[in-house]
Formats: structure tokens, C-alpha cells, sequence
């Protein structure tokens, strides 16, 4: 369960990219136990699609717009939108969503006849296409009759969730049918927050020389200067070799120099840290969390704070800020409540620092508490040797300090 990205080809507009982020949220707190696809940029007869969100009710369209204003036009004739900078004239929307949504139909029918027939093709004539705008548009009512045109819709990120839950295509998408969907699309997985492509075909880890993973280059190459050093004249024998695995392990050896002088936890980083906490909560029951960039942000800001300010607790001793005043500056709101656990350990940032930092909170119970609560996303992220997990609720709203229980471990 969760949220998976695919896309055609690569995001090229910035405003694409933060509609897609506001899209994400919103679906992800709306189907929080459902599996969710986000299909982006994928290319069709007439044109590209921006956003294609395949749920368990169905496919669903998206054509995203940098415009905030109010919204005028029809089925027929021009479209413009007022903002502050003035009006701007638009291709005509209904017209371009609907070319684009018969273009969706059709590659769908196929698809549906080989891979799920059971659904039906009339069903598939329920796909919505919407007009997706920025924030605090207005669309004027009375320009379309939604209750005859039952396809189209003209959303913003306050309108979205609303327009999701009561949209129904009278069938239901199972895994296997949206797998079925991104691969003859042939869209490639890829992490939203990263932008690396995904591959889950095979055992995740990166192929280097001779298909072997980077740990047995490395190897290889201690094993060989080994020899060299150990044995008399086996330096002319494997010098040809050596000179071949460092010229292909060359870059890799740079990659890795750069990771043992890593400071503080990346986006990778953090999501894998994730990851392994998520079979921890399933272990005991509790649903996985997202990863949330805004979270990773907010985590990643706390480590960096207390390593600073030298102290491990949830308010700064002397500019007393915590996770919840500081969450607005990282695109939180003020109803997206944030619970943080703090960990510490003296000998400063080293590899896997994440995923020690979680194991010392689990074997303490009030943290063990904080880890395993009722959270939709989460996020861990660590600065020189502090860490700080960030889960993110609606139990309350404001910008309060958390007080919570004591309890946060200091490894020595």
C-alpha cells in the first residue's frame, strides 16, 4: 500500500513539479490504506498527459495549469483566467480534455481486453479528465452543467480530495490491474522526491563491473593489493587486472570517499530508514507511513539544530523552538500536527546512523510509543550524531511545543 510514481517521460516545468507535490499529499491523506500510482507525463495521440492518478475507483486525469484566478469558459469558444498580473487566454479546456481523455480510453481498451476483461470497455467511459489550477482559483458557477457533464471537472488542491472521494468509475482496480496499466504504457518507476528511477526487478543494489554489485568490487580490490603486498613478484601477474577493476571501479571509489564524509542523512537516506521502520510498525501491527519530503525537511532542520546547539530534547534550551513552530516554514499547515523522538550518540554521523538511532528508540517505551502511533507519514533524518523522527497526524492544530515522554536515548 502507499503511493508509486511512473512517469513517460521527465518533469520539465517547475509549476508541474509542485502541483504534483500538492497532488501527492492530497491523495495520499485521502487513501491512506489504498494503493495509489501517480502517472506523470505520459505521452498519448494527441499530446501528453501531465497526471494520471489510478485508485481502486479508477483512472483519473489531470491537466495541470500554473494559473491562480478566476476561470472562465465553456464548452464552446475561448477560456481565460483573471489574475493579478492581468487575463490570459487559454486553449479552449473542455475540448483539450476531452481529445485527451478519448486518447486514454482507447489505449485503456486495450489494455483492458488482455489484462482485465472482467471490468467491461463501457465502464471505461467513466474516466474523468479535469483542469487542475493553483490555489485559490475560482471557477464560476453556472458555465458547465456537471450534472450532465459528469467527466470534467475544474479542481484546485482545496477542491481535490472532495472531488476524489465521491468520483466512482463502478468497478474496482486492483494492484495487479494498475501494474498491468504503467507496464503497457511502458512508464518507468521513479522516486518523486529523488528523481532516481526505480527497479524492482531485480535485487535493488546497483551492477557494476562483470554485473557484481559495488561491495564486490571493492572487495576484489583489497583482496588483490592484498596479494601484491603478501606474495613476492605477484604484483607483475595482476597488474593488468588491477589496472581494469580500478579503471572501472574508479568512479565508484570516489562515490564512496564522498559517502564516508557525509555530515547529515539524504532524501535516500532517510526514505530507506523509513522503509525499515515500516516493517517494524507492520510487525506490530500499525500501518505503514509516506515519505514525505516536507517532513524529511523539517526532520532533517531538528538534527541540524540540536547538533548546533549542542542538546537533545524537543525544545531548543535557548531560542525555544521545537518541530511544531518550525513545521509552517516547510510547507506544513497549521492542522498538520507533528510528533518528533530525538536520539544522540557522540561519535557524530556514520553510515546506518538512521536505522540505529530507530532501534534505540524501540527498545525505550516511551519512544517505542512515539514510533508505533497513528501517523500517515513520517520521516527520519540525522545531522553529525543526532537524529530526529518526525510522524506527522490531525489529532490537534497549532503550533505548540511538544512535551512528550521522557525517555530519549543518548548512545554514548
Amino acid at each position: 500500500m502507499g503511493i508509486r510514481f511512473f512517469r513517460g517521460q521527465k518533469t520539465k516545468f517547475e509549476h508541474e513539479h509542485h502541483q504534483l507535490k500538492e497532488i501527492a499529499r492530497v491523495v495520499m491523506k485521502e487513501f491512506p490504506d489504498e494503493p495509489v500510482y501517480l502517472l506523470t507525463n505520459v505521452l498519448v495521440a494527441n499530446g501528453e498527459l501531465d497526471c494520471v492518478v489510478l485508485t481502486r475507483h479508477g483512472p483519473l486525469i489531470l491537466d495541470l495549469k500554473a494559473y491562480s484566478g478566476t476561470i472562465h469558459g465553456s464548452e464552446n469558444g475561448k477560456w481565460q483566467v483573471e489574475t493579478k498580473d492581468g487575463v490570459h487566454s487559454l486553449p479552449n479546456l473542455f475540448i483539450q480534455s476531452k481529445i485527451h481523455r478519448q486518447d486514454f480510453i482507447d489505449k485503456m481498451i486495450t489494455i483492458c481486453r488482455t489484462h482485465f476483461p472482467h471490468i467491461g470497455e463501457i465502464n471505461l467511459k467513466k474516466i474523468g479528465s479535469w483542469a487542475y489550477f493553483c490555489k485559490d482559483s475560482v471557477y464560476p458557477a453556472g458555465q458547465i452543467d456537471f450534472r450532465r457533464v459528469k467527466w470534467f471537472r475544474v479542481v484546485t488542491v482545496e477542491s481535490l480530495a472532495e472531488k476524489l472521494r465521491f468520483t466512482d468509475a463502478g468497478y474496482t482496480l486492483r494492484p495487479e490491474d494498475m501494474d498491468a496499466i504503467v507496464l503497457d504504457l511502458h512508464l518507468q518507476e521513479y522516486s518523486f522526491f529523488t528523481d532516481k528511477e526505480i527497479n524492482r526487478s531485480g535485487a535493488g543494489k546497483p551492477k557494476g563491473f562483470l554485473r557484481t554489485t559495488r561491495r564486490q568490487i571493492l572487495l576484489a580490490l583489497v583482496i588483490i593489493v592484498a596479494l601484491v603486498l603478501i606474495i613476492p613478484g605477484m604484483n607483475m601477474m595482476v597488474t593488468d587486472t588491477a589496472t581494469g577493476a580500478a579503471s572501472a571501479g574508479g568512479t565508484l571509489l570516489q562515490s564512496v570517499s564522498k559517502e564516508t564524509l557525509k555530515s547529515a542523512s539524504r532524501p535516500s537516506d532517510s526514505s530507506d530508514a523509513l522503509a525499515y521502520l515500516n516493517q517494524i510498525r507492520e510487525h506490530n501491527g500499525k500501518k505503514p507511513l509516506f515519505f514525505d519530503e516536507r517532513l524529511y525537511n523539517l526532520s532533517l532542520v531538528r538534527a541540524q539544530d540540536m547538533q548546533q546547539y549542542e542538546y537533545l530534547a524537543y525544545v531548543n534550551p535557548r531560542t525555544g523552538t521545537c518541530a511544531n513552530s518550525l513545521k509552517t516554514r516547510y510547507e506544513l499547515s497549521i492542522d498538520e500536527n507533528v510528533v518528533e523522538s530525538a536520539y544522540g550518540q557522540w561519535n557524530g554521523y556514520t553510515r546506518g546512523i538512521e536505522k540505529q538511532a530507530i532501534d534505540s528508540w524501540i527498545k525505550e517505551p516511551g519512544n517505542k510509543n512515539q514510533l508505533l502511533g497513528n501517523y500517515s507519514a513520517g520521516s527520519v533524518s540525522c545531522s553529525g550524531g543526532y537524529c530526529s523522527f518526525i510522524g506527522l497526524n490531525y489529532d490537534r492544530t497549532g503550533n505548540e511545543c511538544q512535551t512528550g515522554p521522557s525517555g530519549m536515548n543518548m548512545t554514548p
